[in-house]
């Protein structure tokens, strides 16, 4: 598999790239090399933004590979790929830019960019003030059940219900809404 000099390895990650695979994944643990291969696309958007961006570099695909395989990458990486404008969100839950979603021309990934991009703070804040105003309360299920489905796919349950707190809390500071007995929410009239 790796020819003369090491070209095989670099060779093997272009062929690769060439047909929009995934690249391959090394483990140099236990004083052996162990390669895996992927003979098949496991995200077609992600063959997309390389069908559609022939001009990437090899260490651009192998950047953007790792983020397709939720693979943790270090500061100067996530850096490097803000600065070329191809991925947003946290450094934990990163995911491909609308740069790179508006340029695949694939509507899968646009609109996987809407989910995980999601909608600011107002918006949110917006929608829990016209529930309680026009219902005159709501319970937390309620407003839970009004936002969850519409917060970032890229958020875990858990960080999801907080976003709802951090929300909740925000209006109540801001004097817009009020808690009641039976974590009631009511409108500040």
């Amino acid at each position: 598999m790796v020819e003369t000099e090491g070209g095989g390895i670099k060779k093997l990650f272009e062929q690769q790239k060439k047909r929009f695979f995934p690249l391959p994944e090394y483990d140099l643990r236990d004083n052996m090399v162990k390669v895996e291969i992927e003979g098949c696309v496991i995200d077609e958007s992600f063959a997309r933004i390389l069908v559609n961006n022939p001009s990437l570099t090899l260490p651009d695909v192998m950047l953007l590979d790792m983020v397709q395989k939720h693979k943790p990458l270090k500061e100067e990486e996530i850096a490097y790929l803000r600065k070329k404008k191809f991925v947003e969100g946290r450094k934990n839950n990163l995911f491909l830019s609308s740069k790179i979603a508006t340029t695949s021309q694939h509507v899968g990934l646009k609109s996987s960019y809407i989910k995980n991009k999601s909608f600011d703070d107002e918006y949110f804040k917006k929608l829990i003030l016209e529930y309680i105003n026009k219902f005159g309360r709501a319970s937390r299920k309620e407003i839970d059940d009004l936002l969850l489905g519409k917060l970032s796919d890229n958020l875990t349950s858990q960080q999801k219900r907080y976003k709802i707190t951090n929300l909740l809390t925000s209006l109540r500071t801001n004097e817009k809404i009020k808690s009641g007995e039976k974590r009631m929410w009511y409108p500040v009239k």
